[in-house]
């Protein structure tokens, strides 16, 4: 027996999956759509508790069958999408893009998406508007709900108010490890289930009180429920209006959707929201056709993104995206899921689990593949392997290229040799990609010994405060101490930009004097040169995509080998920053500094480069930062103004 239907629930189905696909098709317009999934956490956890307690109140309560009706609910429309996926993205997909949505289809069959995106969460991560199932990390947390929560609420129901104080407890430790996370860990606050439990028990606790007879506004008159179910939705609202991503979210911000959905529900299907907006037709559709709806979106406009490279579609592509979307979404509400929900036995209910394992081996086989690198010929191959993780190594990450942490490696530091002259590195990313040119340049030149002290989201500034990189003023400082030891003849700084680096400047003054400050030091400290290396090349689109899909479409008889383009320009090349770089070589070369630019190595009146010559490989793995390849080439291009010869 399933708890009393209320089209109102449904109909605040239909304002959360509208949120969330508003947001992930309109981001700019719809900025705190993402709500729509703490609006869905706390009905889960409302009609989940209510499954259990009328249950328990029978005295039938059985895991086998809460489980199996989880399954049925849960597992068909699911192995449609995740299987949808592996095959599109069999077509659709280069390697890397299909060996990382293979090990989303294993965690997303696993429900430990949220777990693996924490995981891979990075300085490098690929976009997220590409991962096409990015979206089932909130399904992973309600999963992981499911399997938790209700041994618990079985064994506290053997006592008086048990049930009501181990919600109490859960949400009160889960709430407070929510607003602890947020602030120092933003993304761990953002996917784990810990800081995301006490929204689903703030239904689990309504639901209590309802199996109580205790439920919020039930005694009262109806004008009280009206100011409810208004307040609720002026909460929701509030919400997105205020929320973006800019915000510490969830923290506190999340109490407006949280508490919203909950006077909602507490207020019941028969007031003048609930009847009028909730309980309106268009509204109780969307809401039963919502759980398809969220699995379908993402896919849809995630593919669509890929098959233009990345770049952002049109508002009219996007909405049709968003109508492919909902006629997948009833489709499956219509032929796939009624099949197993309303018409369940055992055998389908193993099929169904059956299927989702499968699809998760599959995505894992895909991953293990490395995303079947073989359906595409060698070139594009060469284009598309995975040049970030051939790069990580050489830019020798967790020891000299620091992403967290502040201090570097012994071996940061080439052994000292009297008869060679040093070269510091020391910048944040861009300075660590120069890395393998240079060591690539010492091997062949042999004239010099080398140091690198480089930090992901940290310029070569002493006394800089970054905030978003606790630990740069730190590692600076660790940079400082090497330096004064070693007083190495050359210090090359790079960063990615010198001002507004972690959002505009309060006092750009102040950020100037700081690096003229740098500089002063670095001579008293008895450096003789310092060389400055300006800001290379940003692509909105990377490389590597603009030429496999070239690559591609000469296999398919569109172009020529000698269409493939060489070069490229806006709108993939955001910037070739050329008038940047003049005016930091102004800058710095008044503070009697060397300033090499990046921009006229790679571009010309024709554009910018999109593979290094002669190698093939692209000269980016991502928006900026050079493969090594590229890298050495740079390198070799301006050795003589970097060794000062």
């Amino acid at each position: 027996m399933r708890p009393a239907y209320r089209s109102d629930i449904d109909g605040l189905r239909a304002i959360a999956v509208l949120l969330v696909v508003g947001f992930h098709a309109f981001p700019a317009a719809v900025r705190g759509g993402f709500i729509g999934v703490d609006v869905f956490f706390v009905i889960s956890g409302f009609l989940i508790t209510s499954i259990v307690c009328q249950a328990l109140d029978r005295g039938d309560f059985s895991f086998a069958t809460f489980y199996a009706r989880r399954i049925n609910r849960i597992f068909p429309a699911l192995l449609l999408v995740l299987a949808a996926c592996a095959i599109g993205g069999w077509f659709l997909l280069f390697p890397v893009d299909y060996r990382d949505a293979g090990k989303a289809i294993g965690f997303g069959a696993a429900f430990l998406a949220n777990i693996a995106l924490l995981h891979d969460a990075g300085y490098f991560d690929t976009a997220s508007e590409l991962n096409p199932l990015l979206h089932l990390w909130s399904l992973g947390v309600e999963e992981q709900f499911y399997l938790l929560w209700p041994p618990v609420i079985v064994l506290a129901w053997r006592w008086k108010n048990g049930a009501v104080v181990a919600a109490v407890a859960i949400l009160l430790a889960s709430f407070a490890t929510n607003l602890l996370l947020t602030p120092t860990h933003p993304t761990a606050a953002f996917y784990l289930p810990v800081t995301r439990f006490w929204e689903l028990m703030t239904g689990c606790l309504l639901a209590i009180a309802t199996a109580n007879r205790m439920a919020p506004f039930a005694q009262h008159a109806v004008t009280l429920r009206n100011i409810g179910a208004i307040a609720g939705l002026a909460l929701i609202a509030t919400g997105a209006a205020l929320i973006d991503r800019s915000r510490a979210f969830p923290g506190w911000w999340a109490v407006l959707p949280v508490l919203g959905a909950a006077l909602l529900i507490a207020a019941g299907p028969d007031t003048w929201i609930g009847r009028r907006l909730l309980g309106n037709r268009a509204m109780v559709y969307v809401g039963l056709i919502s759980y398809p709806l969220y699995l379908w979106h993402w896919p849809v406009l995630a593919a669509i993104r890929i098959a233009r490279l990345g770049e952002e579609p049109p508002p009219l592509m996007k909405l049709i995206a968003v109508a492919v979307a909902f006629g997948l979404a009833d489709f499956t509400y219509r032929f796939v899921e009624p099949k197993i929900r309303y018409r369940p036995t055992r055998a389908k209910t193993a099929a169904a689990f059956a299927g989702v394992a499968m699809v998760g081996l599959i995505g894992a086989g895909i991953y293990l593949a490395d995303g079947v690198p073989s359906r595409f010929g060698a070139s594009v191959q060469i284009v598309t392997r995975d040049h970030q993780a051939e790069a990580m190594p050489a830019y020798r990450l967790a020891s000299c290229f620091l992403g967290s942490g502040s201090s570097f490696a012994p071996d940061c530091d080439d052994a000292a040799s009297p008869s060679l002259p040093r070269i510091a590195l020391w910048g944040d990313s861009h300075a660590a990609h120069l890395y393998p040119g240079l060591r690539a340049l010492q091997q062949s030149d042999g004239g010099f010994s080398l140091s690198q002290y480089t930090t992901a989201g940290c310029p070569p500034i002493f006394g800089y405060v970054s905030t978003q990189t606790p630990g740069c003023t730190a590692a600076n400082d660790n940079a400082r101490e090497r330096l004064k030891a070693l007083k190495p003849d050359t210090v090359v700084l790079v960063a990615r930009q010198w001002h507004d680096y972690d959002g505009p400047d309060r006092d750009p003054a102040a950020i100037d004097t700081m690096i003229k400050a740098t500089l002063a030091e670095l001579r008293s400290i008895g450096v003789r040169r310092i060389v400055v290396v300006g800001k290379f090349p940003s692509w909105r689109t990377p490389p590597k995509r603009v030429l496999a899909q070239a690559y591609r479409a000469e296999a398919a008889g569109l172009i020529t080998a000698a269409e493939i383009p060489t070069r490229d320009g806006p709108p993939r090349l955001d910037r070739s920053e050329a008038d940047a770089n003049e005016r930091l070589r102004g800058f710095f070369t008044a503070q009697g500094a060397e300033f090499i630019s990046p921009t006229p190595v790679y571009c010309n009146d024709q554009g910018c480069l999109l593979a290094v010559p002669g190698d093939g490989a692209p000269v980016t793995f991502d928006g900026s930062h050079l493969t090594i390849a590229s890298s050495q080439f740079f390198v070799k291009k301006v050795a003589k103004e970097l060794l000062g010869r």
